[in-house]
């Protein structure tokens, strides 16, 4: 099993232009802990947690086309291991979606390739659809494993014969 599902799905879709692969890939980006650069400083609660105090946020690229997105950095060992430290912490992808969708001058999040240097972008309208869908559920291991298939009872096809 590769250590970089997310880049190998975002390389199918780049060479390919599939839909079911950018599909997949938007479907694996929500349940995935991505890379981000987190802007401000965490405080601790009284318990220890660290917390935001009001000025957390997540850094932005305007690459491209100037339009400002989430910078974002998938498979983020494999990342780190190929490219050095670009990102100082992790999120879900489904956070990062609701962040790119609920801020009106956000344009969507960039995701870049911890195997290529590409990368692909979901845009804001993509991420607020993402959002009203609930995710797909995890098969668990139970319905993984094949099940045996129920055998018919036998029945016999004529009449006994009367002794």
């Amino acid at each position: 099993m590769s250590d970089t599902p997310l880049s190998d799905v975002m390389a199918e879709h780049i060479h390919s232009q599939d839909q079911a692969a950018y599909e997949r890939f938007v479907a694996l980006f929500r349940t995935s802990t991505i890379g981000v650069v987190v802007t401000g400083t965490p405080v601790p609660d009284d318990q220890g947690r660290l917390m935001s105090d009001g000025t957390l946020g997540v850094g932005r690229t305007d690459y491209g086309d100037g339009q400002a997105r989430i910078l974002t950095f998938a498979d983020p060992e494999a990342f780190l291991r190929n490219y050095g430290p670009r990102f100082n912490a992790g999120v879900s992808g489904e956070v990062l979606l609701r962040m790119a969708a609920g801020d009106p001058k956000c344009r969507g999040i960039l995701v870049n390739s911890a195997i290529e240097e590409n990368s692909i972008i979901i845009d804001s309208e993509t991420a607020a659809a993402l959002i009203q869908s609930p995710p797909s559920p995890k098969k668990s291991l139970w319905d993984r494993v094949r099940r045996p298939k129920r055998i018919p009872e036998l029945r016999p096809r004529t009449k006994p014969e009367a002794l």
